[in-house]
């Protein structure tokens, strides 16, 4: 029977693709080793249009050469929760697929790297900024739509903030996102003193600052955010003013992480960081 393609479905579906491809096999040769007389049968299920049974997960295991427990953990976790509305999904009309996808995953990832010259993670931002934000994208078009969306993020902001494990970010961000005034004077030094107390206070955060004297650098093709998980592949998410492109390929995911590597050694240290980044917040007090 066709089922709801929720983000965890699909989810365990690319779990399972992954592991059908490792093992170099079709999907109708997947079919036939799993013994679906439909062909068509794993590929819903990679699709998230067709769940799995707890209790043929066992066989799966067996089929597919699961082998690691916490692997085999998490693929119990995403048949048991396939069903379970996420909180998201009460901002009907604000959170659509991928953005929805991209909630989930977040929420259970172990580490993020994230890079975009046009805005801060949102993680980071302070209201005010975040504001600025989403008024000035024209993304949203009436007053009603920003006011919801805005409370989504302040809701997945708070879960974010109080789940065990926290999740670890790192960003470069470059200098010239760090001067832009978005909201203005006062709102810009109030963001990049937030990202100071972060930097000083938080050990799952690490900022690094891309200055402007980096000139050409590996970040240039766009934005990306690269996400690591306890079990399964790294996944790379790509923003867009209203959608997420998820990429989950090894191929693709491996150019990323070599984007990334780039940046952090392109970018400031720690230390240096810091100090650009008080000296910034002083020239925006003036």
């Amino acid at each position: 029977m066709p089922v709801e393609p929720t983000p965890r479905r699909r989810r365990l579906g690319t779990e399972i693709r992954r592991a059908r491809e490792a093992l170099g096999w079709s999907q109708d040769e997947a079919a036939r080793r799993l013994g679906y007389r439909a062909l068509s049968t794993v590929s819903k299920i990679e699709n998230g249009t067709q769940g799995v049974k707890l209790q043929a997960l066992a066989h799966f295991f067996d089929v597919l050469q699961i082998r690691d427990e916490a692997q085999r953990n998490q693929w119990r976790e995403l048949v048991r929760r396939a069903g379970e509305p996420d909180w998201h999904q009460r901002y009907e009309g604000v959170v659509e697929d991928p953005l929805s996808d991209y909630l989930t995953e977040i929420e259970e990832a172990l580490d993020l790297f994230h890079w975009n010259a046009g805005s801060l993670h949102g993680l980071l931002q302070i209201p005010a900024s975040e504001r600025a934000i989403v008024e000035g994208s024209r993304a949203w078009t009436t007053a009603e739509d920003i006011e919801r969306f805005i409370a989504m993020r302040a809701e997945h902001r708070q879960a974010m903030a109080e789940r065990q494990p926290p999740l670890k970010i790192w960003s470069v961000i470059p200098e010239g996102l760090l001067r832009q005034e978005v909201g203005g004077r006062a709102v810009a030094k109030a963001q990049v003193e937030h990202l100071i107390d972060r930097l000083k206070s938080d050990p799952n955060t690490t900022i690094q600052v891309l200055p402007l004297s980096a000139g050409a650098h590996a970040g240039m093709d766009g934005p990306f955010m690269l996400m690591s998980f306890a079990t399964g592949s790294d996944t790379v998410t790509i923003e867009a003013t209203r959608a997420r492109l998820h990429l989950t390929d090894p191929e693709s995911v491996e150019v990323y992480r070599t984007t990334s590597n780039h940046l952090k050694s392109d970018a400031l240290g720690q230390k240096a960081s810091l100090s650009l980044l008080k000296t910034i917040a002083k020239e925006l007090a003036s």
